[in-house]
C-alpha cells in the first residue's frame, strides 16, 4: 500500500472518529505552532495514516457514513476519562480529566473534483483544578477543482486552540492560553508528464488571549500574522517514487507591544529531499535544506539553521509496523520570553496486531527545542523532553472503538527559565518537570 505523503482530510475512506481519537491520544512533542513543510494537497489538512497497522483496520471496518445527495455525511461522539498527574509543570497540580468531544466531516464522492467539511469540538474538564478547563474546536472546509491535468485547491481552516504548562518550548505558561488560528492556502499543480511544478499562497493568523488564572498576564505579544509563498517540484523518477524540492519566502507581522519589541521577520527556506512510496514494505521521505530568518523591525541578531525532515513507515509482516519521524527547523515563539524556537524531535513508533480487532500502540520520542531569548544579554532557552506511551484500541464493531492509554512525559529546562509567580507557590522557575497520564476513551461513529 503506498502512502501518500500528504493526502486529504475528505478522503472516501477516511474513518474520522476513530483516528482522531487515536491522534489526539498519541499527540507528539512539537510546540503547538509546528507547522509543516509540506503543505497539505487540499481540500484537506491531515496527513494520510493508513499504513499503520492500526489505521488500515479502523479504516477496513469504518461506519459507511450518510449519504446525503453526492456528499458522504460521518458525524461522531467520544468521551474520554483519566487522571493526569501534572497539569501546570509543577507539584500538586494532578487532576481527573473528563474530556467530551463530537464532530462530523461531509466529502464529495465525485469522480474528479473534490470538497469537503470538517468541524469538531472538544470540552475538557479537570474536577481537582477547574481553573484549567478549556474548550477547543476547529472548522475547516475547501475544495479541489481539475483543469485537465492540472489541478487548483483551495482552503480555510478556523481553530481555538490552548497554550499548555507543559507544552515544549511554552516557558513562563502556567495557566492554559487561548489562541486562534486562521489559515487560508491556496495552490496550483501544473504537470509536465513526469515533472510537476506547484506554486502556493498561505496567510496564517495567531491571536492570543491572556492565561485563565494565576497571575493573569496578557500574551498578546504573540500575535501575529505569516505570509508565506511556497514553490514545490517533484520529478517521477519511477512509479510512486519522486525527488522533491521545495523553496518558500515568509514574512511575518507581530501585534504592537507596549514596552516591548516588535518581532517581525522575513524567512527563507529550501529543501531537497526523495519521496520513496512505490515498494509495499518500507516507504520515505525525507528532506534536508537550510532556513534562515532576519528581523525587521528589531537589531536583533538573525540566524540561520540547517533543517530537515523524515517520514519512514516499516512494514515487515501484516501485522507490524514500524514508523519514525524526525523533524528540525525554526518556528515561531510559542512562549512570551522568546523570540523564536529551533525545534528538533525524533519518534519512534511501533504498531502489532495483538489479536483480530484488538492492537497495540507503543512510542518513544525525544525532542528538544532552543529558543532565542528576548533579552540580547539572557542565554537561550532550553527544553528538552522524553516521553513515551503504550496505547490498546479495540474496533469493538464499525460504530464503537474503544482506546486505553498510558503516558509519560519528562522535562528539563535550562539556560535563564522565566521565574513566574503563583499565588500558592511564590517565584518558581519549574525547571523540571515529571507527568503521566492514564486514559480511556470511546468513540462512537452516529
Amino acid at each position: 500500500m503506498r502512502r501518500s505523503f500528504p493526502a486529504s482530510l475528505f478522503h472516501p475512506g477516511f474513518r474520522f472518529a476513530g483516528l482522531l481519537l487515536l491522534a489526539c491520544t498519541t499527540s507528539p512533542a512539537h510546540a503547538q505552532l509546528f507547522t509543516q513543510y509540506f503543505p497539505s494537497n487540499l481540500p484537506g489538512y491531515a496527513p494520510d495514516l493508513s499504513s499503520s497497522v492500526v489505521q488500515r483496520e479502523l479504516l477496513q471496518t469504518r461506519h459507511p457514513g450518510v449519504m446525503i445527495g453526492d456528499f458522504n455525511v460521518l458525524p461522531f461522539l467520544s468521551q474520554s476519562t483519566g487522571y493526569t498527574t501534572n497539569l501546570l509543570g509543577r507539584p500538586h497540580s494532578g487532576s481527573a480529566q473528563i474530556i467530551t468531544s463530537s464532530g462530523v466531516r461531509a466529502n464529495s464522492l465525485w469522480r474528479r473534483n473534490a470538497l469537503g467539511f470538517s468541524a469538531n469540538v472538544a470540552n475538557t474538564v479537570a474536577p481537582e483544578l477547574m481553573a484549567t478547563n478549556t474548550t477547543t474546536w476547529s472548522a475547516s472546509g475547501g475544495g479541489s477543482l481539475s483543469l485537465g491535468n492540472d489541478s487548483l485547491a483551495l482552503g480555510y481552516s478556523h481553530s481555538r486552540r490552548y497554550l499548555g504548562a507543559t507544552d515544549l518550548g511554552n516557558f513562563g505558561i502556567s495557566y492554559p492560553v487561548p489562541y486562534d488560528t486562521n489559515d487560508i492556502r491556496l495552490n496550483y499543480q501544473h504537470n509536465f508528464g513526469r515533472f510537476s511544478i506547484t506554486p502556493s499562497v498561505v496567510y496564517d493568523r495567531f491571536d492570543f488571549g491572556q492565561s485563565s488564572a494565576g497571575p493573569v498576564r496578557n500574551f498578546n505579544s504573540l500575535s501575529h500574522q505569516l505570509e508565506s509563498v511556497l514553490l514545490t517540484t517533484r520529478l517521477e523518477i519511477s512509479r510512486g517514487n519522486g525527488v522533491i524540492s521545495i523553496l518558500r519566502a515568509s514574512a511575518a507581522q507581530f501585534a504592537p507591544n507596549a514596552g516591548g519589541t516588535i518581532d517581525d521577520y522575513a524567512d527563507g527556506a529550501g529543501f531537497l529531499g526523495l519521496d520513496i512510496g512505490a515498494d509495499s514494505v518500507i516507504q520515505y521521505r525525507a528532506l534536508v535544506g537550510a532556513e534562515t530568518r532576519q528581523f525587521t523591525r528589531i537589531s536583533s541578531a538573525g540566524l540561520t539553521t540547517p533543517t530537515a525532515e523524515l517520514d519512514v513507515i516499516w512494514t515487515p509482516t501484516r501485522i507490524d509496523t514500524v514508523t519514525v519521524t524526525g523533524r528540525r527547523g525554526i518556528f515561531d515563539p510559542s512562549s512570551p520570553f522568546a523570540r523564536n524556537q529551533i525545534v528538533s524531535d525524533l519518534r519512534l513508533q511501533l504498531d502489532h496486531e495483538f489479536r483480530p480487532y484488538l492492537f497495540l500502540r507503543g512510542y518513544a520520542e525525544g525532542a528538544l527545542t532552543d529558543s532565542q531569548s528576548l533579552q540580547a544579554a539572557t542565554p537561550r532557552l532550553r527544553q528538552t523532553q522524553f516521553r513515551f506511551g503504550l496505547i490498546g484500541t479495540w474496533t469493538v464493531n464499525r460504530y464503537l472503538t474503544a482506546v486505553l492509554s498510558y503516558t509519560h512525559n519528562s522535562s528539563y529546562t535550562k539556560g535563564a527559565v522565566p521565574q513566574v509567580f503563583d499565588p500558592l507557590y511564590g517565584l518558581t522557575s519549574r525547571s523540571t518537570f515529571t507527568t503521566n497520564t492514564v486514559s480511556l476513551a470511546l468513540s462512537l461513529a452516529l
